[in-house]
């Protein structure tokens, strides 16, 4: 799903967010199994790799979504918090509110993550129940402020105004930054072309690493 990993772990699935797009969950439904959050514990005796790479964990999932129990994701940071290795750790969520909820124990293993979140675009996002993309850029930047590495996707890229989409990664400062566009289904806006080149211009004069997904590899260049 994101290019800047090189690992998936998957001790949770499921989400209620229910994105309408979501690519897990209409895989879900084809197979005909629920996609009500889901712990794994068998997961948790994984063994991880060395290899200095992210691994994301929950890619079939949303670890801090409503609905995932507090029990599960203190067991989740708990096994990261053991790891010994050089990988980080990405925990990414359309609910980064909940990382303050978690506050204490995300501290603890602080060395070991990146926390990230998804933002679509700046304006009404009507496809799904996850919080306002506003709120998401609120509380990611806090715990970028707080010390915290930090991750955004901007996938699928939904119209949206430069203006505010610049402030919002510039508080977040994340590690890397993905782009694309709704992939499958249709139910986003996708921005005008020089909306996105203007962007993507504008985060590589500024220094952020981020990669283009292949819908938008034709604009590499512009």
């Amino acid at each position: 799903m994101f290019q800047s990993v090189g690992w998936t772990w998957n001790p949770i699935t499921g989400c209620t967010h229910g994105c309408k797009f979501c690519w897990a969950e209409s895989l879900a439904k084809r197979w005909g199994k629920p996609f009500n959050p889901q712990f794994r514990s068998h997961f948790l005796k994984d063994k991880m790799p060395n290899d200095g790479s992210w691994i994301f964990v929950g890619s079939t999932g949303d670890l801090f979504c409503p609905g995932m129990k507090d029990e599960w994701i203190l067991q989740v940071i708990g096994r990261i918090a053991q790891e010994k290795g050089d990988n980080k750790f990405l925990l990414q969520t359309k609910n980064p509110f909940s990382f303050l909820a978690f506050f204490l124990e995300l501290e603890k293993i602080k060395d070991k993550i990146i926390l990230g979140t998804t933002i679509e675009t700046n304006r009404a996002a009507p496809w799904g129940l996850a919080p306002f993309t506003e709120e998401r850029a609120k509380y990611l930047s806090q715990m970028k402020t707080s010390g915290f590495k930090t991750f955004l996707s901007l996938e699928p890229l939904s119209d949206f105004d430069p203006k505010i989409m610049k402030r919002w990664i510039t508080e977040i400062d994340p590690e890397a930054i993905e782009i694309g566009l709704e992939n499958y289904t249709s139910f986003t806006t996708p921005p005008p072309e020089d909306k996105i080149i203007e962007l993507v211009n504008w985060i590589d004069s500024n220094g952020f690493n981020y990669v283009l997904k292949e819908n938008l590899k034709h604009l590499e260049g512009s």
